[in-house]
């Protein structure tokens, strides 16, 4: 069965209407909280509600005149005294065939479906049937007194093959958990958990109980005992949340979030993510201990024997056990052991940098080793976790083992997460390029940086669900314990930095413009920068594959990789120290230094120092602030250290032909332009930047351009340079506000100066441009105002005619 159909089907119980009133008052829950303590597996009533259920059960059926002739024995739930209020009715008729179809088809006309079967031979009840119907009848119970002696007969027949069928059975279980563990390998299993069928659930534990009673002589030590009891006290808390959901209208199996506010408060816990985090805790103890038993049920007993004579006396050799033998059966002897051996050891024997170092060789990923030497690793990784020692090394990690986040995104609880974060980071280091275009930032990782990252991941969540942001809350506790293991200062900074800002790549990608000059500004002011990009980015990765593997897409990799390379790439390092200059809110009242980042042309920010921009920009704002101030700023010269010359105009009224009067100083100074960034702002007026060609010094070039601007100002209507020519005049875009005009082709001289020209005789008002000129084309972009009346606005044809002229 699907989880998709125990979630839209109930199953109907066989319990009457009355009777489910009455149920709902006999189950009872224990006085208080359930904590996972095994001693208090008497508090829960399960088996006893069961007994009741069993009860009622059976005065329905035997009321039937053919039931005594049936010959009905109860496999199943029935007869492990796990009955549930919608838990299916599983029998064995061996009596009268007439008398059991005749029963049958009675109580389906009545709603209730008996699920049966006949044996195919009287005198052999396993001919014929799975291994699963064999172990049903070796916990079978006969339901009346004639049929008895017939079940122990057949029971001792199969207690006589005993060795080949409970190979036989195990086989089979195994086939099924393997395919149950795919089905149920989902987001569900955390958020909405199936107590039968999933993960650590209640067919878990059945299997595990059922090798048990098969392979006896497996399981006769006192740390084994433990185990059992741990499992009896599970499947009794399990049946007892499972009992109380089937008498409400939800679904059989499947705990919704609806259902775990209910039961929660049914069992007097404070929250329903206490009592979720009580069965997560109990779904993964279950999970481990099942996994246990299966192995010793399958491994010879001379391997079992060696784990078992292992001598384990001081803390060190429990990390040094699971190095060597990573196996379930080691990681359940070293669990079982590990709190007696810290609670005893000297000061000496648990040194929190002997820890450190342990804890440092289990989860740093072995980038240099082969395939099957990161396989061991992680097989080593994964057993430090499940053997519990990882409480030991980390004792905050107890404290988030089982917190589910109730979101359809993550995909594990805290814990579960954190493992497969580290999992995750091995598995990049071995394959760098599952990071696609990421796969350069990966490569450069160094040793020291992979370990960086290891106790990032290790330690990036170990917060969540306190009060407060767990990305802070998780600095105190990383310090912490990264000073107990003797880690360097500056190692400690590297891990706390990303432990408090492991979000904030991923919400730039994600959630801003990566292509944005103020994107990078406040990346840069949070300190991603230099080596700290590479990391954050490695890390990004693995966080997201570690929290939901459906949620790494392609689209988030070109993100990603996108915001990554603007950070790294020289030219944004401009616009990054642009941004913190004027983020100190020197250039203005109640103005963010980001609005200007915004503002500018992100070409002219990226290649403009930063500092000068800043202070010129500055410069012009408390001139045109001034109410002394007449005319305009004469023109300011930057030459930047790769030698190109910038030179800035300004005009506190803006006026049409303004920028052709700029274009032809400069021409006529015999200045060739390669860039133009042009503005308009309240704050500044006119505020235009060109890129030209010279060998002169900037004074030079200074002087050249006062005495341009000098020249008379030219008529509204100039004379067009005939020998100019562009190859493309278009419309890249319009709207009822704006039209977009571009210029293409060859570079030519005069060629800016006679694309002004034309717009300006055709009417046109510049607001801005994008200027660019590479190898021997050249590329002008023009946003204007539209051009003529409110009908001849929505087709600008006219306007391209007289351009193309």
């Amino acid at each position: 069965r699907s989880p998709q159909s125990d979630r839209s089907m109930a199953t109907k119980s066989y319990l009457t209407a009355d009777q489910l009133k009455r149920a709902a008052a006999v189950i009872q829950p224990p006085r208080k909280p359930l904590d996972g303590d095994e001693s208090r597996v008497s508090e829960i009533a399960s088996d006893s509600f069961s007994i009741w259920l069993s009860d009622r059960l059976l005065e329905r059926l035997s009321i039937h005149p053919d039931w005594t002739a049936s010959g009905a024995i109860a496999l199943g739930s029935w007869s492990r005294k796990e009955l549930s209020p919608k838990s299916d009715v599983d029998l064995l008729f061996v009596g009268d065939e007439k008398a059991v179809l005749r029963l049958t088809q009675d109580f389906a006309k009545q709603g209730l479906k008996l699920r049966y079967r006949m044996p195919e031979s009287m005198d052999d009840w396993t001919l014929g049937v799975e291994p699963f119907d064999i172990l049903a009848l070796i916990g079978a119970k006969a339901l009346n007194h004639e049929v008895e002696s017939k079940l122990t007969e057949q029971q001792s027949k199969i207690r006589a093959n005993r060795k080949e069928i409970r190979k036989m059975i195990l086989k089979a279980m195994t086939a099924e958990r393997d395919s149950r563990a795919e089905r149920f390998d989902s987001i569900t299993n955390y958020l909405e958990p199936n107590l039968k069928y999933g993960s650590g659930g209640l067919r878990d534990l059945e299997q595990a109980l059922a090798l048990r009673e098969l392979f006896p002589e497996r399981f006769q030590t006192p740390d084994d005992q433990h185990a059992f009891e741990v499992l009896s006290y599970y499947k009794r808390f399990f049946l007892l949340v499972r009992q109380r959901l089937h008498l409400s209208e939800g679904s059989s199996d499947l705990l919704t979030a609806p259902e775990q506010a209910a039961l929660s408060q049914w069992l007097a816990f404070k929250s329903p993510r206490d009592f979720m985090k009580e069965i997560q805790k109990g779904v993964s103890r279950v999970s481990f201990y099942a996994d246990w038993v299966f192995e010793k049920a399958r491994v010879k007993a001379a391997p079992a024997a060696r784990t078992a004579s292992l001598k384990l006396t001081k803390p060190r050799d429990l990390f040094r056990a699971l190095k060597s033998d990573p196996s379930v059966l080691m990681q359940n002897r070293v669990r079982t052991h590990a709190d007696r051996l810290f609670q005893d050891a000297t000061k000496e024997e648990i040194d929190p940098r002997m820890l450190g170092r342990e804890l440092t060789s289990f989860i740093v990923p072995p980038f240099d080793e082969s395939m099957a030497g990161a396989r061991a690793h992680e097989r080593s990784l994964v057993a430090l976790f499940r053997a519990r020692l990882i409480d030991h090394c980390v004792p905050e990690f107890r404290k988030i083992v089982g917190h589910v986040q109730h979101d359809q995104y993550h995909r594990f609880s805290v814990d579960a997460h954190i493992l497969q974060a580290l999992r995750e980071l091995g598995r990049l280091a071995q394959k760098p390029r599952e990071a696609g275009k990421l796969i350069e930032q990966v490569k450069s990782i160094t040793p020291q940086e992979w370990e960086i990252l290891a106790f990032a991941c290790l330690y990036h969540d170990i917060a969540k669900g306190r009060d407060g942001d767990h990305s802070v809350e998780g600095i105190l506790v990383t310090e912490k314990d990264l000073k107990a293991f003797g880690k360097s200062e500056a190692f400690i900074r590297e891990v706390t930095w990303i432990v408090e800002e492991h979000l904030i790549l991923s919400s730039a990608a994600f959630k801003e413009n990566p292509a944005s000059p103020q994107t990078w500004a406040k990346l840069a002011g949070r300190g991603v920068e230099g080596r700290r990009i590479s990391l954050l980015a490695v890390f990004t990765i693995v966080d997201i594959r570690a929290t939901n593997p459906d949620a790494w897409t392609p689209w988030k990799e070109s993100l990603l990789s996108q915001v990554v390379s603007n950070l790294e790439n020289p030219e944004s390092k401009n616009a990054i120290t642009f941004a913190r200059l004027v983020g100190k809110e020197t250039l203005g009242e109640n103005r963010s230094g980001e609005n200007w980042v915004e503002k500018l042309d992100s070409f002219l920010i990226s290649m403009v120092p930063p500092a000068k921009l800043s202070e010129d920009l500055q410069e012009t704002r408390d001139f045109v602030r001034d109410s002394k101030s007449t005319g305009d700023l004469a023109p300011k010269v930057v030459r930047t250290k790769s030698g190109q010359t910038w030179i800035r105009f300004q005009s506190t009224l803006d006026q049409p032909g303004l920028f052709a009067k700029f274009v032809g100083a400069l021409t006529a100074a015999g200045l060739g332009i390669r860039h133009a960034s042009i503005h308009t702002f309240e704050e500044t007026g006119v505020y235009d930047w060109f890129e030209v060609k010279t060998e002169k010094t900037p004074s030079q070039v200074q002087r050249l351009a006062v005495l341009g601007l000098a020249q008379p100002t030219s008529p509204p209507s100039l004379p067009l340079k005939k020998s100019v020519s562009f190859d493309e005049i278009s419309l890249v875009s319009q709207s009822k506000d704006e039209w977009v005009v571009s210029f293409r082709g060859r570079d030519q001289s005069g060629a800016l100066l006679e694309a002004a020209n034309r717009l300006l005789n055709a009417g046109a008002e510049i607001t801005w441009a994008r200027v660019h000129t590479w190898g021997r084309q050249i590329d002008d972009v023009f946003g204007i105002k539209p051009v003529g009346t409110v009908e001849q606005i929505s087709n600008p044809e006219k306007l391209l005619q007289s351009l193309r002229l």
